[in-house]
Order: C-alpha cells, then structure tokens, then sequence
C-alpha cells in the first residue's frame, strides 16, 4: 500500500502554534531549573547557620591575638562573586587563611585549621623558638645592637630587645643585611651544621661570642675580641681539629694567658696556621 502525504501539511499555522507552545514549555523548564541550581545553593549558602562567626584561637604565647584575629577577619570578609559569603563554613578560603597568617605573622612556624562546627573555626598556631641573635652591629662584642631573633632552621623571625646580647649566641655579616626580618641567613642544614661546631669549640677550650658571615669568609670573635678566622669552603671538621692541635700545641699551653691575649688566629690557608698576640 502507498501512503501519499502532503508535506505541507507540516507547515500549517495550526502545527506551528503546537510547536511554539511546546518551545515555550521547554524555555520555561529549563530556566525554572537553572534558577533552582544557581538560586537554591546561594540561599543555602547565605543562611547565617552556615557563616562561622567565632575564631578560637590556640597556641600563641607572643603572638598578639587581637593582630591574628584581624588577619582572619579580613580573610573572611566580603564574598564570592558579589553573593557567596568567603565566611561560609563549606567555602570559607582555609588556604588564603594559613598563607597570611605566615606571611603576616614570622613568628608563626605552624597554621592549623579546623572546623569545630558551622560557626565556630579553630585556629591552632605554632611560634618560634628563639635560637640565637642576628645582630647588625656587633662593634661591642658584649652588647650588640640592632638584633633579631633566628630560629633553629636559621629563619629571622622577630626584633629582639636590647638585653639578649648575653643570652643568646650573637651571629651577624659583613655587610649586615638591610632588612633582616623574615631573612634566612644559612639554609637550615648548614645552620644546624655550623650550630653544633661553634659548640663542640668548648670541648677545647674556645667559647667564641659571635659569629660573622664576610662574603666567603667565615669569623668567630671571642670574649676578649679575639678572631678566629678561614674560609667558608673549608670542611668544618678540619678547621676544628686544626685549632685543637693548635691550642693543645706544648708551646701554646706554656702560657696560660696565650689564649686571653690573641689578637687573632688564621686558618684561611689548609694546614698552615698563622696568629698573633695582641
């Protein structure tokens, strides 16, 4: 059997209204969930039981609460995209946090972030151990001046008062650096490294007061402004038992004031070793 159509039937006013109405239907479905998958969620999102509204905070001792406080604060103020608020507890910009609080806070070797619920965010930190002095100004070997704090990864991280010249081990450069803070004056394993030699120093005798970095030269100044010196490519070890074999030398122990009254000893040149008394 042959069925014969007329294809314009297809195009009849009838059949054009049918498919408009339909179109519309479409249109107005697809819009209604666009609107519920983009409205919905920022009215969740905006609901206040959802917005952290209290910070705690843990573990500063020095660290000024109120300066953390504000650095948080500001993080979460304002919104995403002019509607999502950054203080939501499921979008809240944890990263950001940390990053600033470190950059802002050198004293702060840790950030630790966690939600305790919705509204209350629990920020743990971490501070610094004072290990030793960057001092610019060491002209007076017992009371060096304009000295911050280094930590035991060789990290400044603080301004330091004027009466830790005594108690600290005072390390400072030739020329000083400009802006100390936040500086590291040796990466942490050539620190470490340089730490424990100045201290195995007592086991012979020598208890060196400051340390200073002059471009590939390296120079220990004692008590009596003595300078103990040689050069930063030279293995630690070696320049150590140089100086043991020096201060141990039948001669040198003869007089018990030898040591009091070097002006300096000169290990720059391997296992030649020159000195001089003051």
């Amino acid at each position: 059997m042959k069925i014969i159509g007329n294809k314009n039937a297809l195009h009849t006013p009838e059949f054009h209204k049918k498919k408009q109405i339909e179109m519309r239907i479409r249109i107005f479905i697809i819009s209604l969930v666009l609107i519920i998958l983009i409205v919905v969620p920022i009215i969740i999102l905006r609901n206040s039981h959802l917005l952290i509204s209290n910070i705690e905070l843990k573990g500063n001792v020095v660290t000024n609460s109120e300066e953390l406080q504000t650095i948080i604060a500001d993080d979460l103020a304002g919104n995403y995209f002019w509607v999502i608020p950054r203080s939501d507890a499921l979008l809240y910009p944890k990263q950001k946090i940390i990053k600033d609080l470190m950059n802002k806070e050198p004293r702060l070797s840790m950030v630790e972030l966690k939600l305790l619920n919705l509204k209350n965010l629990s920020v743990i930190v971490a501070e610094r151990t004072p290990k030793a002095l960057y001092c610019k100004d060491v002209t007076d070997t017992l009371n060096p001046a304009g000295c911050y704090f280094i930590d035991s990864s060789g990290f400044i991280f603080s301004e330091a008062p004027s009466f830790s010249g005594g108690v600290y081990f005072v390390y400072s450069s030739d020329p000083v650096l400009d802006t100390p803070l936040r500086a590291q004056y040796f990466d942490t394993k050539k620190f470490n490294q340089l730490d424990a030699f100045i201290k195995s120093l007592g086991d012979i005798g020598l208890y060196p007061k400051i340390f200073i970095l002059k471009n590939d030269e390296y120079h220990l100044i004692l008590s009596n402004g003595g300078d103990i010196m040689w050069k930063a490519t030279q293995d630690l070890e070696q320049v150590r038992s140089n100086l043991s074999s020096f201060i141990e030398d039948a001669s040198f122990q003869q007089n018990k004031n030898n040591l009091i009254n070097i002006q300096y000893i000169d290990l720059r040149f391997g296992n030649k070793i020159f000195y001089k008394y003051r």
